[in-house]
This record gives structure tokens, C-alpha cells and sequence, in this order.
């Protein structure tokens, strides 16, 4: 069935999104150079990949971070994602799913990273940083600031 732009109606794509704390119950976040925005490590899901391996790719291309600890589900969030945002070309449903990480050991407070494995992404520097419990969400677009929401209720409950 086409729509009334001529294309099909799009697929929801699955994405895996990484909810990476600190000791601190700090929240790894980075500044995206294309858009200017803050995000979280987040990417597709590849044909025949769990969301659980998906998410722990994205976090290694996106961040250089090679996460094996156990993941908690923060279950999924489903996003309309506009065309002209992130890099996409079309409006489309994301389906993201969400992963609790706790960094093993101490990381930087900040650092950069080339991102891989993604032709839209391929070489571009991502700057990393710690969100604070209290910090403002802004920078964030809705979808990030309904996951973090998600990530503080979770620690809250956890405490």
C-alpha cells in the first residue's frame, strides 16, 4: 500500500540502546557532531542479531567501550523518528530497546572516541561525558530524555 508521499509505509526499525552508569550512578552520554545534540550510545539491530549482542556492539563502535558485564532490561520505547533527524532521510517507527550497564571499574571523566561499524557514522568523534542525577535534559531530544527517566527511576529503585 503506498502513502500519499508514494513510498511504503515503513517497517519499524529495531534499535538497542546503551544505559551505561558509574559507581556514581552517572550516565555516559555524548555529544552527536552532526546534530549538536546529546545522546546515548544507540543503534540498529542487525538482521538475525539479539537486541542484548546488538546493544553491546553499539556501545564498543560508538564509545571504544568493551562492555561484558550482565545487562538489566529497562524494557522498550517506541519512537517516531522524523525524517531530517539523526541522519535519517525518511519518517519511520524505531522500537528501542533499552539495557542497564554498570561500567566495571573507574573510566575517564571525559574522552573522545572515532565512531565504526556505521557508514552514516563512519569517523566521526563522539565526546563523552558523565550526566549527573540532577543535570538538565535539555540537550536531549524527548526519546533520549524518556530513556534517562527511565535509567534514574531504575537506579532510585535499586538504592
Amino acid at each position: 500500500m503506498m502513502n500519499s508521499t508514494g513510498s511504503s509505509p515503513s517497517a519499524t526499525i529495531p534499535k538497542a540502546c546503551a544505559c551505561m552508569v558509574d559507581a556514581r550512578g552517572r550516565l555516559l552520554v555524548f555529544r552527536h557532531p552532526e546534530d549538536g545534540n546529546m545522546q546515548l550510545p544507540k543503534g540498529t539491530i542487525e538482521p538475525g542479531e539479539s537486541p542484548e549482542v546488538a546493544v553491546r556492539r553499539e556501545l564498543l563502535e560508538e564509545s571504544g567501550l568493551d562492555y561484558t558485564g550482565p545487562l538489566q532490561s529497562l524494557g522498550t520505547l517506541h519512537r517516531e523518528c522524523e525524517a531530517g533527524v539523526e541522519g535519517n532521510t525518511h519518517r519511520h517507527p524505531q522500537l528501542w530497546h533499552l539495557f542497564l550497564m554498570r561500567a566495571q571499574g573507574a573510566l575517564p571523566e571525559t574522552f573522545t572516541h572515532m565512531a565504526t561499524g556505521s557508514p552514516e557514522e563512519e569517523g566521526l568523534v563522539f565526546a563523552f561525558r558523565w550526566l549527573e542525577a540532577g543535570d538538565a535534559l535539555d540537550d536531549f531530544a524527548l526519546p533520549y530524555r524518556q530513556t534517562i527517566e527511565r535509567v534514574r527511576a531504575a537506579l532510585l529503585q535499586a538504592a
